[in-house]
C-alpha cells in the first residue's frame, strides 16, 4: 500500500460497510466486498482465553446485549451475545461477534485489503500470538496494522517487519504531529493514519514528503476525501463511501 506513487484512491470500509450493517460484523465485511470497497478495516483485541475477536470498544456494552469488559469474557461467552447496536441490526439477526480469522477469511473471499487496528488496551505481551496468527496466513502481504498504541506499533513492526505499520493520530489540537512524524521515521514505522476532522495540509504533506504512507479516518464526506486526495492522500477509511460514490469526484 503505497499512496505516494498512485493516482488511484483506495476506499476502505470502516469496521466494514458500517453504514449499511452493524459495525465489525461479517455482514458488514461481506457488504464491503459486494460494494466494491478496496479494503476493510477492523478492530481486534483478545478475549479472556486469548482468542482474537473483532470489536471496537473495550467493553461489549455499546454493540451487544451484554455488559462488561471484553477481556473478562471467554470467546464462547462473547459469541453468545446478540448484536443490538449499530446500523440496521434488525436486518441481520444472525450477526455475532466475529473471530479475527473469520474477518480475514471474508476479506480473502472478496479480495479486500485488510487494515487491522490493534486496540491499545491489548497487553503488549500478547502481540506475539497475534503476529503468529497473521504470519500464518497465505495472504499476509495484504495486511496493514494500525494502532494508537506506540508500544503496539513498535512491537508489531519488530515481529512483522515486512508488514506496513501505521501510527494512528487523533486530535490536531493536542497531538504534536511533527513529533509523531519523527517517531515514525526514527522507529521504522511506515506511516500515519490521520483523523480527517482536524485536517492540516502542512502536516499531511510533511508526512508524505518524508516518505511516509498516509491514511485518513473517517472520511464520510466526498468533499473531505477530495481535499485530502488533492494533498496527496490515497487511502481513505469510510463508513459509507464505496468507490462508486466517488466516481466523477476523484
Amino acid at each position: 500500500m503505497n499512496n505516494t506513487n498512485s493516482n488511484n484512491a483506495h476506499m476502505i470500509a470502516h469496521r466494514g460497510y458500517s453504514a449499511m450493517a452493524p459495525e465489525n460484523t461479517l455482514p458488514a465485511f461481506k457488504l464491503a466486498g459486494e460494494n466494491g470497497f478496496w479494503g476493510a478495516e477492523c478492530d481486534t483485541s483478545p478475549t479472556a482465553d486469548g482468542v482474537w475477536i473483532v470489536m471496537h470498544d473495550d467493553t461489549v456494552d455499546r454493540t451487544t446485549n451484554g455488559e462488561g469488559n471484553v477481556r473478562d469474557f471467554t470467546f464462547d461467552e462473547i459469541r453468545a451475545l446478540a448484536i443490538d447496536g449499530g446500523n440496521h441490526t434488525e436486518q441481520f439477526p444472525e450477526a455475532n461477534v466475529p473471530l479475527l480469522t473469520e474477518y480475514l477469511d471474508m476479506c480473502k473471499q472478496y479480495g479486500l485489503y485488510c487494515v487491522i487496528e490493534i486496540k491499545d488496551c491489548t497487553p503488549v505481551e500478547m502481540l506475539g500470538d497475534l503476529a503468529a496468527l497473521l504470519s500464518a496466513r497465505e495472504e499476509k502481504e495484504r495486511f496493514t496494522i494500525i494502532s494508537f498504541g506506540r508500544e503496539h506499533c513498535l512491537k508489531m513492526k519488530a515481529l512483522m517487519p515486512e508488514t506496513p505499520v501505521l501510527f494512528l493520530t487523533g486530535d490536531f489540537e493536542t497531538d504534536d504531529f511533527g513529533e509523531n512524524i519523527q517517531f515514525c521515521l526514527d522507529n521504522g514505522l511506515d506511516g500515519l493514519d490521520f483523523n480527517c476532522d482536524w485536517g492540516d495540509e502542512a502536516h499531511v504533506k510533511e508526512a508524505i514528503e518524508a516518505g511516509l504512507q498516509t491514511m485518513i479516518w473517517t472520511a464520510d464526506d466526498p468533499d473531505v476525501v477530495k481535499k485530502y486526495y488533492d494533498w496527496g492522500v490515497r487511502d481513505f477509511t469510510s463508513n459509507k463511501l464505496p468507490p462508486k460514490a466517488m466516481e466523477g469526484i476523484l
